[in-house]
């Protein structure tokens, strides 16, 4: 495991969240964390098919107690980071006025929650509509069937039944509504608090105009040696 996914678990856990970790790891021996893991952390294997949604309709299906409770934090591993507390997101997650919440609320394509870091009240867990969209995943081919399908197809979901959603970031605070926040904002999300940059700004810098110059910015501004986080 990386420093990036053991940090975040750590966090989480830290705040006193039970953390599930829905792995798709193919290697059959035990996981191998750089620290040992708290108390209130399992581990869910499963078949690595499904990209991140079908990891989390998994956790969902096979632990239904998780739509019981006070609140549900779902987040995937496209983060590196967090490069400094989480008190500042969960906190507003936590005071939220809203049904869902989400650390950032981009407006590409279409108005919708990022779905790297959602979070979810009673009001939505409880709900046959939410539900039932998690008995309702099954396995797409590619990752933009999956973006397509589910993660705008979330958001047109709870809006739709009329659930209220927040967000810690909205995109037009840092980028033009049309871009993405995290890809094309991602110096300026940092500067507002956001403690994570996309995976993918390391894995293909050419997503964004001088991606190759993302560490050396990291180090320079902000003090992150990226590489020890990968």
């Amino acid at each position: 495991m990386t420093r990036s996914f053991s940090r975040l678990v750590h966090e989480l856990a830290e705040h006193d969240y039970f953390v599930l970790v829905s792995s798709a790891c193919t290697e059959p021996g035990e996981l191998e964390w750089p620290e040992p893991l708290p108390a209130n952390v399992a581990v869910l294997r499963k078949p690595n098919i499904g990209y991140d949604f079908g990891s989390w309709a998994t956790a969902f299906i096979l632990c239904p107690q998780i739509f019981s409770a006070e609140r549900v934090l779902q987040i995937n591993d496209s983060l590196v980071g967090p490069f400094w507390s989480l008190d500042a997101v969960l906190a507003d997650f936590e005071a939220s006025y809203g049904d869902w919440w989400g650390m950032v609320r981009s407006f590409q394509v279409a108005p919708h929650l990022q779905s790297f870091f959602l979070g979810f009240t009673p009001t939505v867990l409880t709900s046959t509509t939410f539900q039932d969209y998690w008995a309702s995943v099954k396995v797409e081919s590619t990752k933009q069937r999956v973006i397509d399908r589910y993660e705008f197809g979330l958001s047109t979901r709870l809006y739709n039944e009329g659930f209220v959603s927040t967000a810690f970031l909205e995109a037009p605070r840092v980028v033009h509504p049309g871009l993405n926040p995290m890809i094309d904002g991602w110096r300026e999300t940092l500067l507002v608090g956001v403690p994570f940059i996309k995976r993918e700004l390391l894995t293909r810098p050419e997503v964004v105009t001088l991606g190759d110059r993302v560490p050396q910015v990291l180090r320079d501004e902000f003090d992150i040696d990226i590489a020890t986080w990968m």
